[in-house]
């Protein structure tokens, strides 16, 4: 369901549905989402490339290739980017990428910080700014290839530093690193980090490892619950004879009290979301079959999946909020939707917003902003898609947007192939419509 076809999008089209117009703002705005993917006279923002294609002989590819850490420092003035120099192929072993920033007020100059050979296509490395501090880190493999390991360089010495183990999410202070084993993500190629063997992999759940939590300054980690325990809570009927469960996904929430784990087990289609505290301890049940999360506030949390709405008795596809209280049942449903993507809450004091994307559809992906107090839509881009998978449809070489914002909230982030040069860094800025909301009627 995540690609939409081609006959879908011309119906779509065909209906031509009309703007929902208010007070004459510059930008459109639409009352739900089908409205704006159908929408023929929609007003776009401005949008800027800001990474080097290189030349045709030799192209670099520059990206974030993830979302949610941050990729803008304190000033908004540089902005981080991992490049490579190929695509559409599996990422292999010997595959280096460049880790540096852009400086966005000197001509977009690139500066490189190091490499890693710890990347995927859809994940990309973990690079991002510790928050709180000067450093960025990255996930790369050690020295001898023979583990993930995570690289730090201060933006304002220069000093380097290696911390044993790869991250995940950084907590809210910068003070620790959520992590887990890279190296059991084998289901999926486009999330797969190549070159480490996973040590349990013919155990279903072992109890060696699981979600780690690593001091940022010494490096010092603890396991805070296993996988062994997590199986005990996502099977309570008992464990299957086999399969290969492994955690995807962390993420802390706002005040860093508790985080969110995505548990996955392909082999016996287990794909579920769980919260906890930052010790491994209060597990509660989320919901089942999670995409892309983000926390909403302490207690709640939002993702796209199919559900049961409040009130309802059938299940339907859309963007839900649940409460982190154990029942798994979404207690509101934001909009309803066929089409997953990529969802973020901006910053304060713009949190009456949030932005995500579209995957392909129809040749295109779209950009948009959601403005909780009216319900409406605002869209940003719509660019045609240009990467591999349009043709193959295997998803894996796929270049997805996924939206990242700077620090104040005002400035937007993109990876794209629209102009056909592969996958490049867009700006767009979005501080006129933040300044001048609808109005709530």
């Amino acid at each position: 369901m995540r690609y939409l076809t081609m006959a879908a999008v011309a119906v779509l089209m065909a209906l031509g549905w009309p703007v929902h117009a208010q007070q004459n703002l510059p930008y459109t705005t639409y009352t739900s989402f089908e409205r704006l993917l159908g929408a023929r006279d929609a007003q776009y923002r401005a949008i800027s490339r800001v990474s080097d294609p290189g030349t045709a002989e030799k192209r670099a590819y520059t990206g974030f290739f993830f979302y949610q850490v941050q990729q803008f420092d304190v000033s908004g003035r540089y902005l981080l980017g991992l490049r490579v120099y190929f695509q559409s192929r599996d990422v292999r072993p010997d595959d280096r990428g460049d880790v540096g920033y852009i400086d966005l007020k000197d001509s977009f100059k690139w500066t490189k910080i190091g490499e890693t050979t710890a990347w995927n296509w859809q994940q990309g490395n973990r690079l991002q700014w510790r928050p709180n501090f000067n450093e960025i880190v990255w996930n790369d493999r050690s020295d001898d290839g023979k583990t993930f390991v995570c690289r730090t360089y201060d933006f304002r010495t220069g000093a380097r530093r290696t911390l044993p183990r790869p991250i995940y999410d950084l907590s809210p202070d910068g003070s620790t690193a959520l992590t887990h084993d890279y190296e059991r993500m084998k289901d999926f190629k486009g999330t797969e980090y190549v070159g480490v063997e996973d040590k349990y992999q013919k155990e279903l759940a072992p109890t060696q490892t699981g979600i780690w939590k690593m001091d940022m300054e010494s490096g010092k980690a603890e396991l805070i619950i296993s996988l062994r325990k997590m199986a005990g809570i996502a099977y309570p009927k008992g464990l299957p004879a086999s399969g290969h469960l492994y955690f995807f996904r962390e993420g802390w929430n706002p005040s860093g009290t508790r985080l969110v784990a995505f548990i996955k087990d392909h082999a016996n289609n287990l794909f579920q979301a769980y919260s906890m505290t930052g010790e491994g301890s209060g597990v509660r049940y989320l919901y089942g079959n999670p995409s892309h999360h983000t926390w909403i506030d302490d207690q709640h949390i939002m993702d796209f999946g199919g559900q049961i709405p409040p009130g309802g008795d059938k299940q339907m596809r859309g963007y839900f909020l649940f409460k982190d209280d154990g029942s798994g049942k979404a207690k509101e449903l934001l909009w309803a939707s066929n089409f997953d993507g990529h969802d973020s809450l901006l910053p304060a004091p713009w949190s009456d917003w949030i932005i995500s994307d579209t995957y392909v559809l129809g040749g295109f992906q779209y950009l948009f902003l959601f403005h909780r107090p009216t319900r409406l839509f605002v869209p940003l881009a719509k660019l045609r898609s240009t990467a591999e998978h349009v043709a193959n449809f295997t998803g894996e070489w796929r270049v997805d947007l996924h939206p990242r914002f700077s620090r104040d909230g005002r400035t937007v982030c993109i990876d794209s192939t629209y102009e056909g040069l592969g996958r490049q860094m867009y700006l767009i800025d979005i501080g006129y419509i933040l300044d001048h909301p609808p109005k709530v009627r």
